[in-house]
């Protein structure tokens, strides 16, 4: 029973790192968290994140660390409070597997003049990766961690398959 949450910024090869993930392990990917979600209010929030903790054996590509991040960034967002944050972690403490991916910002900024992005751009980009480095070190959980300027995408699947496969 696992768990693989994928968290960091865009343009950091979650998605991608998701399908390879269900292509090696056929576990199915889930979107944890959204822009949409993020309007939706705080308890149907939480309900939707602790929905998730009953999945066994999927990949969550954003996840509860995504809404602390974004909905600090963007005010007209539904935040968790510190107590639902520890009440889903609790939860699946046992089973979660987290995994930050993150880069320089000039790398992530170069990813993202190509692929473009209907919510952030190149002056979000500093501002989340230091939203992402105090969320993701209050985190509850272990997390791993690869930086995708160092790592490519095959190789960070190939050490994910060998951890959690």
């Amino acid at each position: 029973m696992t768990l693989i949450i994928l968290e960091g910024a865009d343009c950091c090869y979650k998605s991608t790192i998701a399908t390879k993930l269900n292509k090696e392990l056929g576990y199915p990917i889930i979107k944890g968290s959204s822009f949409e979600l993020a309007t939706s209010g705080n308890e149907k929030l939480f309900e939707h994140f602790n929905k998730l903790t009953d999945e066994d054996n999927v990949i969550i590509d954003r996840y509860i660390y995504s809404n602390l991040v974004y909905a600090r960034k963007f005010k007209d967002y539904s935040i968790l409070t510190e107590e639902q944050q520890r009440a889903i972690e609790d939860k699946i403490k046992m089973k979660a597997r987290v995994v930050y991916l993150h880069a320089d910002p000039e790398i992530i900024k170069e990813r993202l003049s190509i692929r473009g992005d209907e919510y952030i751009n190149d002056r979000d980009i500093e501002p989340v990766l230091e939203l992402y480095r105090e969320v993701m070190s209050n985190a509850g959980l272990h997390t791993y961690s690869w930086d995708t300027g160092q790592w490519d995408s095959d190789e960070i699947v190939e050490d994910l398959t060998y951890l959690f496969g």
